[in-house]
Parts: structure tokens; sequence; C-alpha cells
């Protein structure tokens, strides 16, 4: 009886990703892409080749926090030396989402979105945030800034953050991980000068797991179904993720 039910059940969880358009929400890892400017920077090297070695393998050596990533609680809390990436449960990034686009405004470096503007973004597209839920805002930031040339300072050093209110309610509405399309979430920076960021002191303290440089956010519904899974690196303050959104088609 038991295995007749599985069988049910995993036929209609296939059915259900079958059917659904999939949106990658992952920057490519490239040499030269943005990084937090005290970071290590990306290098991919070719360093085995067929024409030399008979087959092929490259050599990755990067920071946690490099391209889309997670941040793990003991990332900027010292205190919380036991909430290293490797804690995290296996699907604390999975789960349904809510996506709050912030993108139809001129956001200026250093400038903070209130929760007004949250509200306001999501009476705008009929969802609410909801327990458990995986929350992703689209500033529009990345879609402009994003760039492997000489002007990726400029993606690393300015962006718009969030409002201690903003903060205190995803907080109150207990979600399981809130994502950006910035550097760093709920950061304010302008021109290299970071102030104080509500989302890291206070929500990632709650193991809400915080994630950033997520792409292609303006292609999302208001509500989708999101996957994303951390490395399992030891005393890990972060890790790179590969970060997915299942659109269920009508």
């Amino acid at each position: 009886m038991w295995g007749e039910i599985n069988m049910s059940s995993l036929a209609t969880l296939s059915s259900i990703f079958s059917n659904s358009k999939v949106v990658d929400l992952t920057v490519l890892l490239e040499n030269g892409i943005p990084r937090w400017p005290s970071h290590p920077h990306l290098i991919i090297d070719p360093t085995v080749n067929h024409e030399h070695d008979g087959y092929y393998c490259q050599s990755i050596s990067m920071p946690e926090h490099c391209g889309t990533h997670v941040d793990a609680p003991h990332h900027v809390h010292a205190d919380l030396s036991s909430l290293t990436i490797e804690q995290v449960k296996p699907d604390a990034l999975i789960g349904t989402c809510t996506v709050i686009d912030l993108s139809d405004r001129e956001w200026k470096p250093g400038e903070r979105a209130t929760l007004a503007d949250i509200q306001q973004a999501l009476n705008k597209s009929g969802v609410q945030i909801e327990e458990q839920d995986i929350v992703l805002l689209n500033f529009g930031w990345l879609k402009k800034y994003w760039s492997k040339g000489i002007q990726w300072k400029y993606y690393a050093t300015n962006q718009p953050g969030l409002a201690e209110d903003v903060a205190e309610y995803m907080i109150q509405k207990k979600i399981k991980a809130f994502g950006t399309d910035t550097i760093a979430v709920g950061t304010p920076v302008n021109n290299g000068k970071e102030e104080y960021c509500y989302f890291h002191q206070r929500v990632l303290r709650k193991e809400i797991y915080l994630m950033e440089c997520l792409v292609n956010l303006e292609q999302l519904p208001a509500k989708c179904f999101f996957i994303a899974t951390p490395l399992k690196i030891d005393r890990g303050s972060g890790s790179p993720i590969r970060a997915l959104a299942f659109v269920p088609q009508k």
C-alpha cells in the first residue's frame, strides 16, 4: 500500500515539475565578474586540456560569497559559530516563493526601500507573503549594472538597501529565506560607503538565510516555487548556489 501511494505521489510531483517553466536565477561564474571589494577574485583556469593531457579539467579559486550565493549566520555573527553553511538543512532554500518587483523605480545608491514600498508592490501584484515563504526582491539593479568589464566596480560598490521596518516585517512573517539582485541583501552602499544593514544584523541572526546576486527576477510571476542548495563546505560562512524558479504552466 505504501509503495503504491509513494509511486502515485512521485508521479504527481514529476508531472508538476515537468509541466513547469524553469527560470535560472544564477549568474554565470566567469573571470572578471563583480565581487565584494574586500573578497578575493574568482579565478577559473583551464589547467588540464585535451592537447596536453588527453582530457579537460579546470581549476577554480573563489571566495565562498561568489556569484549567486547564500550567507550563513556565522558570516557576520561571531557568536553563532555553530550556524555555518554545512549546518543548513537540505530543504532550507526550497519552497513557495513570493517575488517583490521594485524595478519600476529608479533606485539610487544608498537609498533604502521601506515597508510601504514593499506593501505597495505586493498590493499591485495581488499577493501577500506567507509564513515559510522564500522571498525574492528585484530592484532591477543587477540587470542594469552587472558587468565583467571595468564597470564591475559600480555594481559592487553601489546599491540600494532596505529599511528597518522591512527587516522586522520579514522576521514577523517567519519567512525561510530572502534574496535580492544586489551584492549584499539590505545593505545601502554609495560609492563604496556602506551603512548599517538590518538584514544581516537582525534577519540573518534569526536563521533566515540571505541570497545575493540573483538574476532574471524580472521573468518571474508574483508566486512560484524556488529551489537552491548550498555546497556542503566545512565551517562555511556561505556558499555559491544554483538557484532555480519553477513556474507552473496553465
